[in-house]
């Protein structure tokens, strides 16, 4: 399954729902999760954005209320540029099945993300040292099972 990352690009928090449970996402924080619940949030939020209204009640995006959940967003151009906001699809990463829960797939997701930011730090690190930093040296991968048993 591919990930992707939510941006709530908004300045108000956003609330998704998938299987009856909510997620809620800060203004402004972005998420890695599996693509289709990305896809269900950004969609939804996209919504919601096109449907805001100011202080006197007018919609703030003209129109808005026309373009929400279109069959062909492509030919929709308000709703494709506010989706693209909350969407980035990540061609590398695959985890997990829509079945597995949805807290555990987002925590892995930002985890794996985290992890490879940390380990791409330490390979440039280690191509360009600075003599005055400390230097960080990773410990071998073992695969167990490709050791032969004595």
């Amino acid at each position: 399954m591919k990930t992707a990352l939510f941006t709530n690009w908004t300045n108000e928090d956003f609330t998704g729902y998938w299987d009856g449970k909510g997620k809620t996402i800060s203004a402004g924080k972005s998420l890695w999760m599996p693509d289709y619940l990305a896809k269900h949030f950004a969609k939804h939020l996209t919504n919601r954005e096109l449907l805001r209204t100011d202080d006197k009640g007018n919609l703030v995006y003209k129109n808005g209320d026309k373009f929400t959940s279109p069959k062909k967003p492509e030919q929709v151009p308000l709703f494709t540029e506010l989706f693209n906001k909350a969407y980035k699809s990540d061609e590398t990463e695959e985890m997990g099945t829509e079945k597995d829960d949805i807290d555990a797939l987002i925590d892995s997701a930002n985890k794996n993300k985290q992890e490879k930011s940390l380990k791409d730090q330490v390979v440039e690190e280690q191509k360009n040292p600075d003599p005055l930093k400390p230097q960080t040296v990773l410990s071998p991968d073992f695969d167990n099972e490709d050791e032969e048993e004595e």
